[in-house]
């Protein structure tokens, strides 16, 4: 009977820089079952290995183009089809990544992309290549500001039905594996290295941790380091936090949690959020007063 047929579906998404996996299910009676399942897959390992994992483009000048490869290899004992599109992306404030359709945001260059192919079927234990150009743009105000996109390499959909796990259920899953590969394009002559410290505050959620927020002001991307030093004001004895790494878009903006020192002595202590954005010649920090009870 049709009511007693129940349909889940899995979609797992990984991304090589970060994993995201959607579970929908239609009903709960089977989670414990079909978390199993999906563990005992991934533990088989990665299917399909692509390198390079982003690709780096240089245009300054319209009429211009840049080609770049990208390797896929199956590693799989049968043969694996994957398609291939773009989209837009951009990193939120809390480091997370939000997607879009590919040439709808002002920083995208999804649009100047061009493919060999949009479909590849790769034989068991073997490799093909995938050309990707970046052609300029005619208009020249394009190339004054880094733009970037996604380019996504998905591989085909398999369907396992098991039948009679529980009287009367079947169940179908359906896995996608997707790798997102990051595209840059950053003009020659935008290379200005600049942040800011904007604020360092107390997290409102947990006690010892404060978040800093930080802003890209120049026109590259940048990679922070952000971390605390405290000075005990009575005996003078230093101490540093770990140091937080993350990479922030041209005019983008994020909040870093940072951790107080394990062990830290009571005592009253003058604290430095430190930002150090790649120039060599500047640091920001922001300095409080803080008692450790």
């Amino acid at each position: 009977m049709e009511s007693c047929v129940r349909v889940f579906q899995f979609r797992i998404e990984l991304l090589l820089t970060n994993r995201v996996l959607d579970i929908q299910l239609m009903t709960r009676k089977s989670f414990s079952l079909i978390t199993l399942l999906l563990l005992c897959k991934l533990a088989y390992g990665q299917q399909i290995n692509i390198y390079p994992t982003s690709l780096h483009y240089g245009l300054s000048n319209t009429g211009k183009s840049e080609t770049q490869t990208i390797n896929i290899t199956n590693n799989s004992e049968k043969s694996q089809a994957v398609e291939i599109y773009l989209g837009d992306w951009n990193r939120q404030e809390n480091g997370s990544h939000a997607y879009y359709e590919p040439g709808t945001m002002n920083f995208s260059c999804a649009k100047w992309v061009e493919l060999s192919t949009n479909f590849i079927n790769i034989p068991p234990k073997e490799s093909a290549q995938l050309i990707v150009t970046l052609k300029a743009p005619d208009n020249e105000a394009d190339l004054e500001a880094m733009k970037w996109a996604m380019l996504y390499i998905q591989g085909s959909e398999f369907r396992d039905k098991l039948e009679g796990v529980n009287t009367g259920i079947q169940t179908k899953v359906n896995e996608v594996l997707r790798f997102g590969i990051h595209l840059y394009q950053t003009p020659g002559a935008v290379n200005t290295i600049d942040a800011r410290a904007v604020e360092l505050s107390q997290n409102n959620e947990e006690s010892g941790v404060f978040d800093m927020h930080i802003e890209n002001v120049g026109g590259v991307m940048i990679r922070t380091k952000t971390y605390l030093e405290l000075t005990n004001i009575n005996t003078g004895e230093e101490f540093k936090s770990e140091v937080q790494e993350c990479p922030i878009f041209p005019l983008g903006k994020r909040v870093v949690s940072l951790h107080l020192p394990e062990g830290l002595p009571k005592g009253q202590y003058s604290m430095l959020g430190i930002l150090d954005y790649g120039n060599p010649d500047s640091l920001e920090a922001l300095e409080q007063i803080v008692e450790i009870k």
